[in-house]
Parts: structure tokens; sequence; C-alpha cells
């Protein structure tokens, strides 16, 4: 079967998706910094809109990020190319979704690092899916859980003694 060869400008555009304007391409820790680009981005934009428009833009991103992350797999012939950070940007949304302090917002950045970096119970069996869908569903998965253990964190405080805030 014949290879289709992309135009340049689709390249760059599936790059520029792919790599979350480019931060993808930095020099090291591409993960944290897409992470961390994608919070600032939803504490930028997406903070102040209700928790069902945030979870209709991070489904927007994860459908466009399955199809970019695929081709810039392809174009780079790697299954996870570093440069693709856009999963991170998906799953940290996923992990902020109706938060609003930046207390919530470092919190959730760490627990999503910590997920993403340490892939239990089911991360690391769904990131070998094949064709963009791995890539981005081991750090959706990520974001759910962080997701889940900010609120607990959140909601179980008063019961602990050692989580005052």
């Amino acid at each position: 079967m014949k290879s289709l060869k992309i135009s340049p400008f689709k390249e760059k555009f599936f790059l520029f998706i792919a790599s979350f304007f480019f931060t993808g391409f930095l020099p090291f820790c591409p993960g944290t910094f897409g992470a961390l680009a994608g919070a600032v981005f939803f504490w930028i934009f997406l903070k102040t809109f209700s928790v069902k428009y945030q979870l209709f833009f991070s489904v927007l991103l994860f459908f466009g990020g399955v199809w970019a992350s695929f081709e810039v797999s392809k174009l780079f012939k790697r299954e996870d190319p570093d440069e693709v950070v856009i999963d991170e940007v998906v799953g940290m949304w996923i992990a902020l979704l109706g938060r609003h302090t930046f207390f919530e917002f470092l919190l959730a950045f760490g627990l999503f690092r910590l997920f993403d970096i340490k892939k239990p119970l089911f991360i690391a069996r769904v990131e070998k899916i094949p064709k963009g869908w791995g890539i981005m569903l081991d750090d959706v998965l990520a974001g759910i859980y962080s997701a889940i253990f900010l609120y607990l964190i959140l909601h179980l405080r008063g019961f602990l003694p050692f989580v005052k805030m």
C-alpha cells in the first residue's frame, strides 16, 4: 500500500497542534512544560467557563490531539514522540475541570505529573493502543485519576488533621 505524503503546511499544522504551540520542542522536560502550558492556557482562557464548556473544549482538543499526534508519530517514525505534548494538555485540562484557585491548580499539576510519570493501574496498558489513541488516552486517564484524587483531598481536608489549608 502506497503511503501518501502530506503537504508541508499540513505537517506544520499537525506539529503546531501536537506540540501545543511548539512547547514540545523545548530541549528538556517537554511533558512537564506541555502540562504547565496547558494549565496556564486553562487559567487564562477556560477557568471562567462552566464545567460543561470546559469539558466540551477538552473533548474537542482530545479528538484533534488523536489526529495530530498520530500524524506526527508517522512523520517522526516513533510511537510516542517527546515533541507531542497535546496529550499532557488534555490530561491537565481534565484534572482542572471546575477548578478556580491557584492552590487547586498547583495540586492538580502535581497530581497529574505524578500519575503521568508513574502510570499506575491501567494507564500503562492504554498507552499501547495504536494510531494516536494510546498517546492521548494514557494522559486522559492520568487526568481523571488526578481529578478524583484532587476532589478527595479537597473534600476530606476537614477530616484529616494533617491536611489543613
